[in-house]
């Protein structure tokens, strides 16, 4: 290690950090030093906190903080953002491929952490690059840039992704939003707009999915993905959750006289599928807005399932033991396995719209749709098919007797009114 780096317990308390690594970047910046910030993102925390305590679960963090360490030389730089959130600032790069080897080396380090002599827990982490002197007029423009690569990754998955030059509208500073979103949730600037589901037998309207909506005030409306990626960072997730399935309870009461019986699905966040607590909430909500439990559908990915097994199966048969049904979202693009269904406590699987929309040029996603239909039902599911976009997709869905229909098609998501509006309109139409 470099005479010049220090120990973990000289690392940057958290309050301050950001504005720390702005002051490096805004330094390298005016040097000629090829350099890359590289945001990193601790999956699992929560849960590891769960598993072994907060106080061992900091231990662990601290464990991989002072493995970043060994990135500290001459000029690079380690910043903690939150219990969770690291900034390396690489300098001396020679080519991305010296980042990916750097991702590599993060991705070993906190894989191989543990607490020796009680429990082992493997963590991953995702990471976020942006390369510093790719026309970047400010040092907050590059650490915004690895922030939008960052959630992109934890979006799909990735362990690593590099930006790309977005647009003006995309570059949003993430400890903004934090702010922004924690008082969205207090002064009712989030909203649900709700996509109908039809049943492709009859064309008759059985449900809606909720879909949060976010116009701010200034920034005006913000794609849920980059503001769901910021309530997973910054621990806003759960409220947003709880707060998604009150709205949509008390949507149903207040439809309750205009249409007849719909079911409403809801998107459960994978950190909360781990915990029982969510049951609880769902009961209360449903109680306190006199909806029946079978009304709800919590929907839940494939890739969240896998990740903690034997947790989330506890949690959803608790789920459907209180009568709320649970949906397999996004099916195909994950695990994709027909064994695990029969072990899975759901009612219904969603087919992602990836395969949906190209079932009609690509022979292969026919297929993919055409042996989930038949495999589901053979485990008694229920299918839906996400990203309807043609009538003639909706009719070579029927051949197949897929159950459930939803998409542009359909409808948009619409908001609360003109969801009504919509089936009235249909309903007159027959």
């Amino acid at each position: 290690m470099d005479a010049q780096a220090s120990s973990a317990a000289d690392l940057p308390h958290i309050d301050g950090s950001v504005d720390a690594a702005l002051e490096q970047i805004k330094r390298l910046l005016s040097t000629t030093q090829d350099f890359a910030v590289l945001l990193v993102y601790v999956h699992d925390v929560d849960r590891l906190c769960a598993t072994i305590g907060h106080a061992d679960a900091q231990k662990v963090i601290a464990q991989f903080r002072g493995q970043l360490d060994e990135f500290r030389r001459g000029d690079s730089c380690i910043y903690q953002l939150s219990d969770r959130k690291f900034a390396v600032v690489l300098c001396n790069i020679r080519n991305q491929g010296h980042v990916q080897l750097a991702a590599q080396k993060i991705q070993r380090q906190i894989k191989a952490q543990s607490m020796a002599g009680k429990v082992e827990h493997s963590l991953t982490a995702a990471v976020g690059a942006a390369l510093g002197k790719r026309g970047y007029n400010s040092a907050s423009d590059i650490l915004r840039s690895a922030e939008i690569a960052l959630l992109e990754g934890r979006r799909v998955g990735q362990t690593l992704t590099f930006h790309a030059q977005a647009t003006g509208d995309e570059l949003v500073n993430e400890w903004d939003l934090e702010r922004k979103l924690a008082n969205a949730l207090e002064g009712g600037d989030l909203e649900l707009h709700y996509q109908p589901k039809i049943c492709i037998k009859n064309n008759m309207v059985i449900g809606a999915e909720a879909l949060m909506r976010w116009n701010d005030p200034q920034l005006g409306a913000i794609s849920p993905n980059i503001f769901i990626g910021v309530a997973e960072s910054c621990g806003l997730i759960t409220e947003l959750t709880y707060f998604a399935i009150q709205r949509a309870c008390r949507q149903l009461d207040e439809w309750r006289r205009d249409v007849e019986k719909l079911t409403v699905a809801v998107n459960l966040s994978p950190s909360l599928i781990r915990n029982l607590e969510i049951v609880d909430v769902i009961k209360s909500a449903t109680s306190i807005w006199n909806i029946e439990p079978n009304e709800m559908v919590l929907e839940v990915t494939e890739s969240a399932l896998m990740a903690d097994p034997k947790n989330t199966h506890n949690v959803l048969t608790a789920i459907r033991d209180l009568g709320a049904k649970v949906s397999l979202d996004d099916f195909g693009t994950g695990f994709s396995s027909f064994a695990y269904l029969k072990k899975i406590p759901a009612d219904e699987l969603k087919i992602d719209r990836s395969f949906v929309m190209n079932m009609l040029e690509d022979a292969g996603d026919r297929k993919i749709v055409e042996h989930a239909v038949a495999i589901a039902g053979s485990f008694g599911l229920k299918v839906v098919a996400e990203g309807v976009e043609s009538m003639d997709a909706l009719a070579a869905l029927r051949e197949l007797n897929c159950d459930f229909a939803q998409g542009y098609y359909i409808s948009r998501p619409l908001a609360p009114d003109d969801f009504l509006s919509w089936y009235r309109t249909r309903r007159s139409n027959g």
